[in-house]
């Protein structure tokens, strides 16, 4: 039988290559015709502990309920509700920019904006691709592809990405990219606010570092900008 399926938040990596649309759109999937709502998650790969909730045609139900042809079913997961303590934070930003060699311009930032967001969400997961890859710059070819393509997928899963773009860069570039299809919030930081891949991706733009790093640590991030970003994360889920 056939039925709808919608995955919301981190459980959209589950989304089929095959399926047409973006991550957040429903997609088409064929199932046994005994088939209970836990089966779909198992026919997607999905640890039924990565799922928090699941509902059928609206309605919240049980991992067991069977199900009928023409169901709309619906797997959410434990963060899917907009807690902003537990949100996935990605750190974009240039790296090599523009320049002409192998090395990179300061990482400086990302410890900027590290500490002033956990200061203000001490248990947001917080994605710092330099961080995890200090030494990236001097990695053999092989492991700089991986870790380039691991990194820019990671930006699709973020609930929020920010990234600082005093100058161009085309990794930023992607990374934006791959957020926005994800459905997550993006603030860009850059005076580069006319470009087309800042304002047709991102839903805030500030001007520099410190006009954001003071947004943080005046509290106005918690009180504007969160309710922000989970209301625009409905808007998307829905």
């Amino acid at each position: 039988m056939e039925l709808t399926v919608k995955l919301y938040g981190k459980l959209r990596k589950y989304r089929p290559d095959t399926a047409p649309g973006a991550p957040h759109h429903s997609f088409s999937l064929t199932v046994a015709d005994n088939a209970e709502v836990a089966t779909v998650a198992a026919q997607l790969g999905i640890d039924m502990g990565f799922v928090a909730g699941t509902a059928v045609n609206g309605e919240s139900v049980q991992f067991d309920t069977p199900l009928q042809d023409g169901d709309q079913i619906s797997l959410f997961p434990p963060t899917a509700g907009g807690d902003e303590a537990d949100m996935h934070i990605f750190i974009a930003g240039i790296m090599q920019a523009t320049r002409m060699d192998d090395q990179i311009e300061s990482q400086n930032y990302r410890v900027q904006i590290t500490e002033a967001l956990q200061k203000q969400l001490p248990q947001a997961q917080i994605t710092d691709p330099w961080a995890l890859n200090p030494g990236s710059v001097n990695y053999v070819e092989e492991q700089a592809r991986h870790t380039f393509i691991t990194n820019t997928n990671r930006a699709g899963d973020a609930d929020l990405l920010i990234a600082y773009l005093p100058q161009p860069s085309m990794g930023t570039a992607m990374e934006m990219w791959e957020a926005f299809k994800g459905g997550a919030y993006i603030i860009a930081i850059t005076p580069y606010k006319h470009h087309w891949s800042v304002r047709f991706t991102a839903q805030e733009i500030w001007p520099d570092l410190e006009s954001f790093i003071g947004l943080l640590e005046n509290g106005r991030f918690t009180q504007e900008t969160l309710p922000k970003i989970r209301a625009y994360r409905n808007q998307v889920d829905d």
